[in-house]
C-alpha cells in the first residue's frame, strides 16, 4: 500500500462520520416541513394544499438547479462548499424566523432546494475519492446513513416539535444544528487534494449515456412509488389509527430506526447486486403500504411499519449508490443528478398518492405504489439485461 493509499484509508472513517452527520441536517431541512404543514397552514392563513407547495418548491428547485450549480461550484474547495452550504441553510432559516410569511418561506425553500444536490454531490465525491474502488459502493452507503437519517427522522421530529402548535422550534433547531455541522466540517473533514474541475462537455457526455439516463429514470420511478404512500403515512395514522402527535412521532421513529438496518443491509449488496436489491426493496415497500391498511392488530402494525422502514431507507441508499457508481467519472455531478431525479420522483409520487387518497381515501395510500411498481420493475429489468452491477 502506498503512503497516499494508507493516508486515505485512515482518513475515510472520519470523512464518513463528518459527511453523514452534516448530510442528515441538510436533508432534514427538506423533509421536516411535511410534519409542520397543518401548523404552517394555520399560521400563514393558507390551505393545506397551498402549504404543500413548500414541499414541491424545494423538490422542483433541487431538480432544476442542483446539477448546474454542482458544475458551477466544481472548482471550489470541497470543504468550503460544504461549510458555505450549511451556513446558507442556517441563514435562510433565520430569515424565516425574522420575517415570518408564506412568501419568505417559499423563497427560502427554493434557495435551499437548489443547494441540496450540491452538498450531497460534493460529499459523495469526497467519499468516492477516499475509498478503494472495490469498496466504493459500501462506503457511499455508509455515508448515506446521514441522508437516510434525515429522510426518515425529519418527519417525526417535525411532528413532535409542533406538538405545542408552533413551527418555530423546528427552525431554531435546524439553525443550531446547521451551524454546529459547519463547525464539524471545518474542524474534522480531512483535506483532500484538488482535482481538475469537470467540464460541461464531460457532464453532457454523461447525461447522454443511455445506461446512466435509465438509472436516473429508475430513481424517479422508485421514489415515486415510495412517496406516493409515504407522503400520506402521517395522515393515515391520524385518521385511521387515531394516533396523537406524540404517538405518530414515536411510530415514525420506529420507522426511522428500522431504516438504519435497511441502510446497513443495502450497503452489503451495493457493490454486487444493486439492481436486484432495488427491485426487491420497492416490492417490499408496496406490500407493506398495502398491508398496513389491512391489519388491525397494533403489534402487527408495528411489525409492518418496521419492515416498511427498512425497505424505504434501503431504496434511498441503493438509488444513491447505483447512480453514483454508474457516473463514477463525475461522482459529485452524478449524485446531484440522482438527487434531482429523486425529487422529481417525490413530486410525482405525492401527486399520484394525492389523487388516490382524494378519490378513495387515505386507507388506499398503497394503491399508488402498486400502480407505479411495474414501471420500476421494467426499468430495472432493462438495466439487468446489460448486467447486474452498475
Amino acid at each position: 500500500m502506498t503512503n497516499s493509499s494508507a493516508t486515505e484509508a485512515r482518513e475515510l472513517p472520519l470523512a464518513l462520520l463528518v459527511v453523514a452527520t452534516a448530510s442528515a441536517i441538510v436533508v432534514a431541512t427538506e423533509f421536516i416541513v411535511m410534519g409542520l404543514l397543518p401548523v404552517l397552514s394555520r399560521d400563514f392563513g393558507v390551505s393545506i394544499a397551498t402549504a404543500g407547495r413548500l414541499v414541491g418548491a424545494f423538490a422542483l428547485s433541487a431538480s432544476l438547479l442542483g446539477p448546474p450549480l454542482t458544475l458551477a461550484t466544481a472548482r471550489m474547495s470541497p470543504r468550503n462548499v460544504l461549510i458555505g452550504t450549511l451556513l446558507l441553510f442556517a441563514t435562510a432559516n433565520l430569515a424565516v424566523l425574522l420575517q415570518p410569511s408564506f412568501g419568505t418561506m417559499l423563497t427560502v425553500r427554493m434557495i435551499q432546494g437548489a443547494a441540496l444536490p450540491v452538498f450531497i454531490g460534493v460529499g459523495a465525491e469526497i467519499v468516492s475519492r477516499l475509498s478503494p474502488p472495490e469498496r466504493r459502493g459500501r462506503s457511499l452507503a455508509r455515508a448515506n446513513t446521514g441522508f437516510a437519517v434525515g429522510v426518515v427522522c425529519a418527519l417525526p421530529a417535525g411532528v413532535a416539535l409542533a406538538e405545542g402548535g408552533l413551527w418555530t422550534p423546528s427552525f431554531v433547531a435546524l439553525i443550531v444544528f446547521a451551524v454546529a455541522a459547519a463547525g464539524l466540517v471545518a474542524l474534522g473533514l480531512p483535506r483532500i487534494s484538488g482535482n481538475s474541475a469537470p467540464r460541461a462537455e464531460q457532464a453532457w457526455r454523461l447525461v447522454c449515456e443511455p445506461r446512466f439516463v435509465t438509472h436516473l429514470m429508475l430513481s424517479i420511478a422508485v421514489f415515486a412509488a415510495m412517496f406516493s404512500a409515504y407522503t400520506y403515512l402521517t395522515a393515515w395514522f391520524a385518521e385511521r389509527a387515531g394516533f396523537s402527535n406524540w404517538q405518530i412521532a414515536l411510530v415514525l421513529l420506529e420507522f426511522g430506526a428500522a431504516g438504519l438496518l435497511g441502510n446497513a443491509a443495502a450497503g452489503r449488496v451495493a457493490d454486487q447486486a444493486p439492481l436486484s436489491a432495488t427491485a426487491l426493496a420497492v416490492i417490499v415497500v408496496t406490500l407493506a403500504a398495502l398491508a398496513l391498511s389491512l391489519v388491525d392488530a397494533p403489534l402487527l402494525r408495528l411489525v409492518v411499519i418496521g419492515i416498511w422502514g427498512m425497505a424505504h431507507t434501503a431504496c434511498v441508499t441503493l438509488c444513491q449508490v447505483r447512480v453514483t457508481l454508474t457516473g463514477r467519472s463525475m461522482p459529485a455531478f452524478a449524485m446531484a443528478m440522482n438527487i434531482s431525479a429523486a425529487n422529481l420522483g417525490i413530486a410525482l409520487g405525492a401527486l399520484v398518492g394525492g389523487w388516490v387518497v382524494t378519490r378513495w381515501g387515505v386507507n388506499a395510500m398503497g394503491w399508488g405504489s402498486l400502480a407505479l411498481t411495474p414501471v420500476m420493475l421494467g426499468l430495472a429489468g432493462l438495466l439487468g439485461v446489460q448486467g447486474e452491477r452498475a
